[in-house]
């Protein structure tokens, strides 16, 4: 393991290193692994949004925002989700969305109407986790109604993201890009459906920090 306590191996692209972590959970285990309770709550917010979002770039800058400026946080993410009137949910309506297995502490809303640029029945999920024996940070979130080549070419366009692995199943294509963000280095998931016409898509896009520089606490700009 490195000095810097991230574990597994490096990957050096475009003249920096990339540490490269390895997660516990594959593609094939999110598809296939999805509880009924969350398939009932797709299902019942495809219904609050009678049209499909207009902009997915506008729907990643909403990522980039909540996930990546700040970094995952709570008490700042909590505070947000009462102002806009998210609607709470257990953790059994994440499990399968979550990139990590080893979670210590899980929060979970739900948007019930628009949501600034976030679809309605958009799913946003934080925790604290454990990466190969390192405590870790995520934010995720699911989002119907989002076009895949937008959000994703809005990915690149916003930020310095490399691709280091790609993981294909029948269903779905998972993806882990690592990046930049205010100085600090976080890696994105980004899931993906295989199939452009597999009915209304669903993303599921995660951020992952390490612990220790989960900085902005209190979600400072």
């Amino acid at each position: 393991m490195p000095a810097s306590g991230v574990p597994k191996g490096t990957i050096g692209n475009r003249g920096r290193c990339v540490e490269t972590p390895s997660f516990t959970r594959t593609t094939s285990s999110i598809v296939h692994g999805r509880t009924a309770l969350l398939g009932a709550i797709l299902i019942a917010s495809l219904a609050l949004s009678a049209v499909a979002v207009d902009g997915s770039a506008e729907v990643f800058e909403e990522f980039h925002r909540i996930c990546l400026a700040d970094g995952p946080n709570f008490l700042r993410m909590s505070e947000e989700a009462h102002r806009r009137e998210r609607e709470s949910l257990g953790e059994v309506g994440f499990d399968e969305l979550a990139p990590i297995a080893k979670r210590s502490m899980v929060r979970v809303w739900l948007t019930i109407k628009p949501d600034g640029h976030l679809p309605a029945g958009t799913i946003i999920g934080v925790t604290e986790a454990s990466l190969d024996g390192r405590a870790v940070d995520t934010c995720t979130l699911a989002l119907p109604d989002t076009d895949p080549v937008e959000f994703q070419k809005a990915l690149f366009d916003k930020t310095d993201a490399e691709k280091i692995s790609e993981d294909r199943g029948p269903e779905q294509i998972a993806r882990l890009f690592v990046v930049i963000v205010r100085g600090r280095q976080q890696w994105i998931r980004l899931a993906l459906p295989a199939s452009a016409s597999s009915g209304k898509p669903l993303i599921v896009v995660s951020s992952i920090v390490p612990a220790a520089t989960a900085e902005s606490k209190g979600g400072a700009e």
